[in-house]
């Protein structure tokens, strides 16, 4: 169980918003991943896929990573990504590190570009996190995190 949630601290870009040393990231997350995996179980399969930052086509795993992102209040309660909550929380939890902030907030711009997507499941909010999974993986690198 504990790669699974080695995995949300290495392929979650919202994780670098929530504490500034990596410990803390990892007990944030871990907290997360353990009150959502009680309702979203995955595979051992998908759990190696999310770990080199594919997210498998899985209810479950969507729905997870609709979760976590619930969770980290990154998503609302419609199931869209809350960029102004995303951008608060980088400026709060990183007020000295103008780039972090930066970098966040170009990435947070690509990536609110899911709240135009069309989805099947509406305000369940799985697929959307799914479009959001993607972005923050595929565009991090390209803003300077490490992933």
């Amino acid at each position: 169980m504990s790669k699974f949630f080695q995995f949300l601290l290495c392929c979650c870009v919202i994780g670098v918003s929530y504490g500034k040393t990596e410990a803390e990231v990892k007990a944030y997350f871990m907290k997360l991943g353990i009150q959502c995996s009680r309702d979203w179980n995955i595979t051992p399969d998908e759990m190696v896929m999310m770990q080199k930052h594919k997210l498998p086509d899985s209810e479950n795993a969507r729905c997870l990573m609709a979760c976590v992102y619930r969770k980290a209040e990154w998503m609302d309660d419609k199931g869209m990504f809350d960029v102004a909550a995303a951008e608060a929380m980088v400026v709060k939890t990183h007020e000295e590190d103008t780039t972090m902030i930066e970098n966040s907030k170009k990435l947070f711009e690509v990536c609110k570009a899911v709240n135009d997507e069309t989805v099947k499941d509406g305000e369940k909010g799985c697929d959307r996190a799914a479009h959001l999974f993607k972005c923050l993986t595929e565009n991090a690198s390209k803003m300077g995190f490490k992933i």
